[in-house]
């Protein structure tokens, strides 16, 4: 089979890939050739890049397979109608969210310890400055509990943190905290959840609930000494209400590995604030891109073997001959 990564660069990547599926062409295209790729392939990975419905006319194609858990870039309307599968690989079990776990737990530590202000103490060889704050008794809130917020949890448990979490539902019968010690409550009690928080962790998919869901009004709840942290896609955050926040002192800081386009402009005058950023690297590391790997080439496998690839987003799709 023909496979592309909608994006160049991901040397790696596309060598874990082809290590699991020798038989097959590992591919790559840039965003702005998707269309044409996709013509002559039968699996589209569609990493960051959009994938529309000039890409799922192709006769050829039968998968949109993501390298991850992330789908917001792809018209799913579209390849159903089009009679193509669309899938993505769920961030628990391969790596993947306890490797975007770990990045959120290096923002909070950087924050926290004031890591850009070390450098200009180290530049000014000034010694014990600036102060920073220990995790340990302080609030954090992760706003989605799924595989990254869970991996999270379990994490932030062993800094003697208060743990709150906000999921849609709050906890059911069907997803125990696994004696977690935390407080987990439904949407409902999100801004009371923000306004105890030092740390406002979000980690939800980004569909038309989670758009824009820390905005104005949430940002307005957020104690000015509190920082919050972004690992899940750039448009869950408010951009204007952020750099407002940032701007007036409403809040302290941010961390933020994902943005509202990408890649993003360096000179954009966020990062002028008490910004660290990371270029959405969450998920990049050893583990979870080998993990992924194995999962990407099992459903490239079912496919081939005629059968419905596992964690199929479409499976009402009639599938093409």
């Amino acid at each position: 089979m023909r496979i592309y990564f909608c994006r160049q660069g991901l040397t790696y990547v596309c060598r874990i890939l082809q290590q699991e599926l020798p038989e097959d062409d590992i591919l790559d295209c840039p965003p702005d050739a998707v269309a044409e790729a996709a013509q002559n392939a039968d699996v589209l990975i569609p990493t960051v890049s959009p994938i529309g419905s000039d890409a799922l006319r192709s006769p050829q194609l039968k998968l949109v397979q993501q390298y991850g858990a992330g789908l917001d870039s792809v018209d799913i309307p579209a390849a159903t109608a089009a009679g193509i599968y669309v899938a993505n690989v769920p961030t628990a079990g391969t790596g993947n969210a306890e490797s975007v776990a770990e990045l959120a737990l290096f923002f909070m530590l950087g924050l926290a310890r004031k890591y850009r202000q070390t450098q200009e103490s180290i530049q000014n060889r000034v010694l014990g400055s600036p102060m920073g704050q220990a995790l340990k008794g302080k609030a954090v809130a992760i706003i989605g509990y799924g595989g990254i917020g869970r991996a999270l949890a379990r994490r932030l448990a062993g800094f003697e943190m208060h743990i709150l979490a906000v999921s849609r539902r709050g906890p059911t019968p069907d997803k125990p905290d696994n004696g977690i010690p935390l407080t987990h409550v439904a949407q409902d009690e999100f801004h009371a959840v923000l306004r105890a928080a030092d740390f406002v962790i979000t980690a939800p998919p980004l569909n038309d609930e989670t758009r824009g869901l820390m905005g104005q009004a949430e940002f307005a709840c957020m104690k000015p000494e509190a920082f919050v942290i972004n690992v899940a896609r750039g448009p869950v955050l408010d951009y204007a209400a952020l750099l407002a926040a940032l701007r007036e002192g409403r809040i302290a800081g941010a961390g933020l590995d994902v943005f509202w386009s990408e890649p993003f402009d360096p000179n954009d005058e966020i990062f002028q604030y008490n910004v660290l950023a990371t270029p959405h690297i969450g998920g990049a590391t050893d583990v979870s891109l080998q993990g992924i790997a194995k999962r990407v080439a099992e459903n490239v496998n079912r496919l081939r073997r005629g059968e419905m690839p596992l964690n199929c987003i479409n499976a009402e799709v009639k599938p093409k001959g």
